[in-house]
């Protein structure tokens, strides 16, 4: 008898910790309730995100928290990898969740990556991610949305 085994979706390891290779991450909560939709929630997920990026000196070119996913540009650093830095915003952030009422794991259990390759510009896709309320109707403008922006450009 088959069991049926996971399709393994990650690149080769290595890829996932070398610095200054941008990957644009998407992550979508379970069963993609819009648990963002919960403003304080919303700006405590924003505040781990920035100070986790700071701690580990992850370079993130841009974020976008909409209410059922979160996107995020960013780059190993030389001391923490990709998929770790996913995994521990993960963690912290259903540790959060918890304290705002809500039970249980809040995410998807995988996420979503693509490497730029050199043809694509860095600040093209941040651009594109900070849009995304936007083009979802939520905002008219993306400054007017105060759950995107950068820690490495000047949008």
């Amino acid at each position: 008898m088959h069991t049926k085994r996971r399709q393994k979706i990650r690149l080769d390891p290595k890829i996932y910790r070398t610095p200054d290779l941008p990957c644009f991450v998407t992550i979508a909560t379970k069963g993609k309730q819009k648990i963002f939709y919960h403003q304080h929630l919303t700006e405590d997920f924003v505040a781990l995100l920035r100070t986790a990026c700071k701690e580990n000196n992850i370079p993130l070119y841009a974020y976008c928290i909409m209410p059922d996913h979160a996107h995020f540009l960013l780059s190993a650093s030389e001391t923490k990898g990709i998929i770790e830095f996913v995994r521990e915003i993960k963690s912290r952030s259903t540790k959060i969740a918890w304290r705002h009422g809500y039970g249980g794991s809040i995410w998807q259990r995988s996420f979503y990556d693509h490497f730029l390759r050199q043809d694509e510009d860095c600040r093209m896709v941040a651009n594109y991610i900070i849009h995304n309320p936007v083009r979802n109707g939520i905002v008219e403008h993306w400054e007017d949305y105060p759950f995107s922006g950068s820690l490495a450009y000047e949008l």
